[in-house]
């Protein structure tokens, strides 16, 4: 009984030596046991599956390092065996453990968890029947060596597993005690605010927090709803990832140009309000999409729509085709192949000489009443013209005339023969055919009176004008 005693009172200084060097240390473990008598040739250690020496065992462990805790228990028991050994056995040891799951064999969050450990103890055997010769009743000392298995189940409790052999020292029996029951944690770890951070981990212990941020809320310095962790602009309330966007076109201010005006991010949040492709502070037409500094340019040509004035046909004079770049437009452009004057429609100034030729010539071209056939006295003056036409780069546009004497429908036909005739002649002095434009127009436009035979002879006539083409 003294070793006993002796054996307890050390343990209880050895707990009181040991200071508390992490979050819940103490732990109560409760297990069924059975005990089986070492006898010779190992008979009886391991026959462990019968359950005839059941007893119950109780312990207190103290952690003392990741790989090392502390451990007092207390047993009771039957120990029998065939007709070797009757009786009860009692115990008390202290047993250092070492840990596998310490973090450098298995990690420490392991949900089996390996370990062995020895120790010293006093075994206490009563209502023993003298079957051991020279053995009686009492308390001798053993060395418990073992080994065992912790199952992880729940944050405070374990299911518990485990063999010791009991190792005589003095003249007493060795014995082998299986045992399997739960640990308790018996401070428990407290966690105030319910974020599954205990307090000594927490740095926010009364406040709910994440434990990437140790246990803290995540703040919210500028109150806009975003934590400061998500928000690009932690100090300046705004809706968009926590920065402002004050025209909420999906921009931030500090990287939008326009950060009033709803805008996009081609233009760094500047507006393009037609859609052009041209922002509206460089669009000369910002309400209206088009493709000459964002105004519409239909044809193509350089001019605006609003300042063409042939928005749909291309040009360069006021956006109008200008095809002699004489400055006059061509549907205004009598001459439009030709540069001119603007007093002469856009046609090139005709000089007096070669008009009073032209005259002459109308005057001078004659022909028999109802012939197409010039008559000699028009050569002359038809030469004159030939030679004016060789100088001067114009054309000649032939219009045959007849008097009103006859059939209406005949005398049309006779002035186209009388204007071909006349281009013929000319054709014939060497003028390019291209270059004549003959047709007839019957009795219309007389140019003297029909009642007499003088204005008969004058309204028988083929008009010469000058054209340019």
């Amino acid at each position: 009984m003294k070793r006993l005693l002796l054996a307890i009172a050390f343990i209880g200084l050895s707990f009181g030596l040991k200071a508390q060097t992490k979050d819940a240390p103490w732990w109560l473990t409760v297990e069924l046991t059975n005990n089986k008598l070492d006898y010779k040739w190992y008979d009886g250690r391991f026959t462990f599956g019968q359950l005839d020496n059941s007893g119950f065992r109780v312990g207190i462990e103290r952690y003392l390092s990741p790989s090392f805790d502390l451990e007092i228990g207390f047993s009771h028991g039957r120990i029998i065996h065939n007709d070797v050994l009757d009786g009860n056995v009692t115990d008390g040891d202290l047993r250092i453990v070492y840990k596998f799951d310490n973090g450098y064999i298995f990690k420490k969050e392991a949900k089996v968890a390996p370990y062995i450990f020895a120790g010293y103890g006093v075994s206490g055997f009563s209502k023993i029947e003298p079957i051991y010769e020279e053995f009686n009743d009492g308390n001798y000392s053993i060395i418990p060596l073992g080994a065992g298995l912790k199952f992880k189940v729940v944050e405070n409790a374990e299911i518990n597993a485990r063999a010791a052999y009991k190792k005589s020292i003095d003249f007493s029996p060795n014995y082998m005690q299986y045992a399997i029951g739960v640990s308790f944690n018996l401070g428990g770890k407290k966690d105030s605010d319910e974020d599954g951070i205990f307090d000594k981990e927490d740095a926010c212990p009364t406040e709910a927090g994440p434990i990437e941020n140790q246990g803290c809320p995540w703040p919210d310095t500028d109150g806009d709803g975003v934590l400061d962790k998500d928000d690009a602009c932690p100090t300046e309330a705004g809706t968009l990832n926590g920065c402002p966007d004050t025209d909420g076109d999906g921009i931030k201010d500090a990287d939008d140009k326009c950060p009033t005006v709803a805008g996009i991010a081609k233009f760094n949040g500047c507006p393009d309000t037609d859609g052009d492709g041209i922002q509206d502070s460089e669009d000369a037409c910002p309400t209206i999409a088009g493709t000459l500094n964002g105004c519409p340019d239909r044809d193509g040509d350089g001019v605006k729509d609003s300042d063409d004035a042939c928005p749909t046909i291309a040009g360069t004079l006021n956006g109008c085709p200008d095809s002699d770049g004489d400055g006059i437009k061509d549907s205004d452009d009598k001459c439009p192949a030709t540069a001119g004057l603007a007093a002469n429609n856009g046609c090139p100034e005709v000089k007096e000489e070669v008009k009073k030729v032209l005259d002459l010539a109308v005057k001078d071209i004659q022909f028999n009443s109802g012939s197409d056939v010039l008559k000699s006295s028009s050569n002359g003056s038809l030469d004159q013209v030939v030679v004016l036409m060789k100088e001067n780069d114009f054309s000649l546009e032939l219009s045959g005339y007849t008097d009103s004497t006859g059939n209406a429908e005949k005398n049309l036909d006779l002035s186209k023969r009388r204007a071909n005739a006349v281009k013929q002649y000319l054709i014939n002095k060497g003028i390019a055919s291209d270059r004549l434009f003959a047709d007839g127009y019957g009795i219309v436009n007389p140019v003297a009176d029909n009642a007499t035979a003088i204005g008969r002879a004058r309204n028988r006539r083929v008009e010469l004008k000058i054209i340019f083409r």
